[in-house]
């Protein structure tokens, strides 16, 4: 392979290599910052029921007397399509208030009980689902939980909308940048090998050395003056060969 073929080769090699680094990078950071925006909104939302449900509990209702629960809970799933359910439950685990009507009086899951003795948000995975919930509180300590369960097709499709959007992106940068990369790899091949070419040039016959030519040029220069001074040496001798031939 001649020198700019390699040259080529080691320039879109590595160009390829790092676009894909940089695609790869990309895709990790954007999963992330999906992540963060979904529990950034999802905390918010727990926060707003939460809020509700101890202002009331505050004014002496028992949970089971907060009826607008019901209605706040149905429509903020109403208003988010990425919300599977939202579940109110009781420090004994029983289901108060729940999008899914049937499910109301229903234990809940027993983990989403022992996440009640920490404060903050927390999250865990069921049926391949993400769940966030929190606690409340009333003037006695830990009155239930709040948990939002999260649609796992939404997480896939965010992500293969985010895979889609790289590659066509990587992809128009990628043959841009190729593009940059072999032509400045052409220009740097032809700046390196025209010291050559013109050697090459003197060494045929076809130029001479320039008056500020490099000493490669001068050093082909004489090579190229011996070789013509052997050459007429080389013709003289036969030229004498023929004589003495005539002349026998």
């Amino acid at each position: 392979m001649s020198f700019v073929g390699r040259l080529l080769l080691v320039v879109g090699c590595s160009l390829a290599i790092t676009l894909m680094a940089v695609a790869g990078a990309a895709f990790l950071a954007g999963q992330q910052v999906g992540e963060e925006i979904e529990q950034a909104r999802v905390s918010h939302l727990l926060g707003t029921l939460r809020a509700a449900t101890e202002g009331n509990l505050a004014i002496g209702l028992a949970l089971d007397e907060i009826s607008l629960l019901q209605s706040l809970i149905e429509r903020e799933k109403a208003s988010d399509p990425a919300i599977v359910a939202i579940d109110v439950f009781n420090g004994a685990g029983r289901s108060i208030y729940s999008t899914d009507r049937g499910f109301v009086g229903e234990t809940v899951e027993p983990g989403w009980v022992s996440h009640l003795s920490r404060d903050g948000l927390w999250q865990t995975q069921m049926h391949g689902e993400a769940v966030f919930g929190t606690r409340f509180e009333n003037d006695l300590g830990v009155a239930g939980g709040i948990a939002v369960t999260v649609s796992g097709l939404t997480r896939i499709a965010r992500t293969e909308l985010l895979g889609v959007d790289l590659t066509v992106r990587i992809l128009g940068a990628g043959a841009a940048t190729l593009a940059a990369g072999l032509l400045v790899a052409l220009a740097f091949a032809g700046w390196v090998g025209a010291p050559f070419r013109r050697v090459a040039r003197i060494l045929d016959g076809a130029a001479r050395p320039s008056v500020r030519g490099s000493r490669l040029e001068r050093l082909a220069a004489r090579v190229r003056e011996s070789w013509s001074r052997a050459e007429d040496q080389l013709a003289r001798g036969s030229a004498r060969l023929e004589e003495l031939d005539d002349v026998g």
